[in-house]
């Protein structure tokens, strides 16, 4: 029995039972117990056994706590504040008063499952093009739009004609080219005449070396216009066309440089043009871009790689998946965070640019793991905790440690927890009022 008012047990509480006090034993008043005993005054006597069990050492039969049927040092109604100093694995325990109250309510219990462990870092996700796939149709060319056969949301193939230039400017580039042509003909004819004459030394070496670079002259001029044509969009199969016509017409034909939808339009027929406009954007749509924001803090757990998941209220039936593929070595100024990207390939129809939701980085699915349900694990002052019955009317509230993240419902526990206990999957906020109890004045060591 215990002294409550002196805090000693009630055999060594001289003050209520003087009769028991041993008049010729030494008492050390200071730490209520006597003086061969008190080892906080005479260490060396700690290490000497005793059969004395009302020494300073801890009775072998614990404290119980009769309003709640646990032991005092467990019991979490009235001794919630041990909750802050348990180690995972460690518990208080609630007891109810009978099973068929408590599943009345709504709690149920499962066992613990196991699962691949797959932790991960959530992010902020952003739906973009993909910017490497995309093109900017730029003519370098003064000039008026005379037609446009495409038109936003169209696809298009690699080479299909998109619109038409008129231009004066291509007109004088394709003459110059004609020109350069003719001339490098003469060159040549020049050149070969040279060469019969030198062999049959008619001629001066000195005429044959003019003709010999008045051809080479010819040749990069010649080639200079062609390459000034084909930057202007112009194929080879065209500059054919135009050399056996012969005429330096004035239409450009502007064409598709890859196969894919057409996003942007910015020209009508009508207006005038110069080098540097865009007037049309084409993207290819066999891959996305998901612009992640990670907090700063997990910068170091992700590389590239690593899967990503992401989640869009929009499209509530799909589920994005991707790969890590880029990331940022600074952080953001204003938000703290770390910008990402991941690469999505063949995306549904649904997932368009401008779309905003929540991603996940994959770090690791390499071992089994403990998972219960998201929702069955209780915060009490920051602290996680799980609830395992014990008894049919007995609960534990056990600490436990578990991942950076979940998966869809489910939570993998790191520590706390074996695939023996049996634990509250539903209704376990119900029990956390119990454990709280006593803030509301309920727990037996109430005064």
């Amino acid at each position: 029995l215990w002294c409550k008012e002196h805090h000693r047990y009630e055999d060594r509480c001289w003050l209520c039972h003087p009769e028991l006090e041993e008049k010729g034993r030494l008492y050390c008043k200071e730490h209520g117990i006597y003086e061969d005993e008190c080892y906080l005054c005479h260490p060396e006597v700690k290490s000497k056994p005793s059969n004395d069990q009302t020494s300073l050492s801890p009775p072998k039969q614990e404290l119980f706590c009769n309003e709640h049927g646990v032991a005092e040092a467990e019991c979490a109604i009235c001794q919630p504040q041990l909750a802050a100093d348990l180690k995972p694995g460690q518990s208080l325990k609630i007891r109810i008063s009978s099973p068929e109250a408590i599943e009345k309510v709504g709690v149920k219990v499962s066992e613990t499952v196991t699962s691949p462990s797959i932790d991960s870092v959530k992010a902020y996700a952003t739906v973009d093009y993909n910017r490497n796939q995309m093109v900017s149709i730029t003519p370098l060319i003064d000039g008026v739009v005379i037609d446009v056969k495409v038109n936003p949301g169209q696809k298009v193939s690699k080479g299909e004609a998109i619109g038409l230039l008129h231009s004066i400017q291509l007109a004088e580039i394709k003459s110059k080219f004609l020109t350069a042509s003719a001339e490098l003909k003469l060159a040549r004819l020049g050149y070969e005449r040279e060469q019969k004459l030198s062999i049959k030394k008619i001629t001066a070496k000195s005429d044959l070396e003019t003709a010999e670079a008045t051809l080479q002259v010819a040749k990069v001029k010649l080639s200079s216009n062609r390459q000034h044509l084909i930057n202007l969009g112009l194929t080879e199969k065209d500059i054919k066309i135009l050399i056996e016509e012969g005429r330096p017409t004035a239409q450009l034909t502007l064409k598709a440089p890859i196969s894919g939808t057409v996003i942007e339009r910015k020209v009508s027929v009508g207006e005038r043009i110069g080098p540097g406009d865009s007037i049309f954007k084409i993207v290819d749509l066999s891959s996305m871009w998901l612009e992640l924001s990670v907090p700063a803090r997990e910068a170091d757990s992700i590389k590239q790689g690593m899967q990503v998941s992401a989640y869009f209220d929009e499209i509530p039936e799909a589920s994005i998946e991707g790969e890590l593929i880029w990331v940022y070595s600074a952080v953001d100024p204003k938000t703290r965070r770390i910008q990402a990207r991941a690469l999505i390939k063949n995306p549904p129809l649904s997932l368009r640019k401008g779309l905003y939701g929540q991603a996940k980085i994959k770090l690791s699915s390499n071992t089994q793991a403990i998972v219960v349900p998201t929702d069955s694990i209780q915060e009490i002052e920051g602290i996680p905790f799980v609830f395992v019955r014990k008894e049919p009317s007995l609960f534990a509230a056990t600490r436990v440690e578990f991942g950076k993240e979940s998966q869809k419902g489910l939570t993998a526990i790191h520590q706390g927890l074996t695939l023996k206990d049996q634990i509250v999957t539903l209704g376990s906020y119900i029990l956390r009022s119990e454990f709280l109890k006593s803030q509301l004045g309920a727990g037996c060591v109430d005064d």
